[in-house]
């Protein structure tokens, strides 16, 4: 038993159903099933039964109620307390991200998070996936483009940008006046093979399957390169148009196509005072939610 488990139990006692409890902790529906499965497991009885479309507690519920609600005012009590000494919140956070958000993203966050919370002791990794790092509890919170579509972690959005279509200043494509699908099945496509901006791709322009293939490259900055040097054209995300390099133009042109940007968590975990204060900086600068837009009402 712990206090995750107690903490989500009485808010599933106060609003009388798992999703609307899972709503207000911001957290997934199956996380808060997940938490009362186990807390039942472990004290051995039933703590509800269903009556109506709500949860009502049994005489065991009642009794965890009332031993419960002492030991939450306590904790959250020392919560209140700790939180009038956020400058002095210490201890390590460990990030992991991927090839965009470890050059853009995370620099600025890192930068005024230390500057809030000079304790906070960071660690920053880049590879492919944390998934398993984020299951075990050896990684705090991965950011990233969306790529997640399981139940087990926690995915909050942060913001969206366009994928735009890039050239040489010396194709055919920078001097078109139009560019049409037709256009572009006569030149090479450069291909971004990181999963969620390919899928998106070729969802929106499925005709850009059939292209000669020149470079397939996870990294952005690569197929710049080749664009520069009139070996294709390729598709981006927007936030690279102000860093391109001299003789790579932007023709107008509308993708359809857009990627998001977010961050993982593991909702089974307690998240530390630094992965809080990391979230909450996350909030601060982007506006985003801790909600699941997958979760059903």
């Amino acid at each position: 038993m712990n206090f995750i488990q107690l903490a989500y139990f009485r808010k599933v006692m106060e609003c009388g159903s798992v999703t609307q409890a899972a709503r207000q902790l911001c957290i997934t529906q199956p996380a808060v099933s997940k938490q009362l499965r186990q807390l039942e497991d472990e004290l051995g009885c039933r703590l509800f039964d269903r009556s109506g479309g709500r949860l009502v507690p049994t005489p065991a519920g009642e009794f965890l109620r009332e031993r419960a609600g002492a030991l939450l005012a306590g904790f959250e009590n020392l919560q209140a307390e700790m939180s009038s000494f956020r400058h002095r919140i210490s201890g390590r956070l460990c990030i992991g991200c991927g090839p965009y958000t470890s050059g853009n993203v995370v620099p600025d966050l890192l930068t005024e998070l230390i500057r809030r919370h000079p304790g906070i002791e960071p660690s920053v990794r880049e590879k492919d996936s944390f998934l398993a790092d984020l299951k075990n509890g050896s990684l705090d919170i991965m950011f990233g483009i969306q790529g997640y579509d399981g139940e087990e972690l926690l995915y909050v959005p942060m913001y969206r940008n366009r994928l735009v279509l890039i050239c040489s200043v010396l194709s055919p494509l920078a001097k078109a006046p139009e560019i049409t699908p037709e256009l572009l099945a006569k030149e090479p496509f450069l291909a971004h093979s990181y999963d969620s901006i390919r899928s998106t791709v070729f969802r929106n322009m499925p005709y850009l399957q059939k292209n000669r293939f020149y470079v397939e490259s996870r990294y952005t900055t690569t197929l710049i390169a080749y664009v520069q040097r009139n070996l294709g054209f390729s598709i981006i995300p927007d936030y690279y148009l102000g860093s391109l390099p001299p003789g790579v133009a932007a023709p107008a042109f509308e993708t359809g196509c857009s990627v998001e940007t977010g961050f993982l968590t593991n909702p089974d975990r307690m998240f530390s005072p630094p992965l809080q204060a990391m979230i909450g900086l996350v909030r601060e600068k982007y506006g985003c939610h801790m909600e699941n837009d997958r979760e059903k009402s």
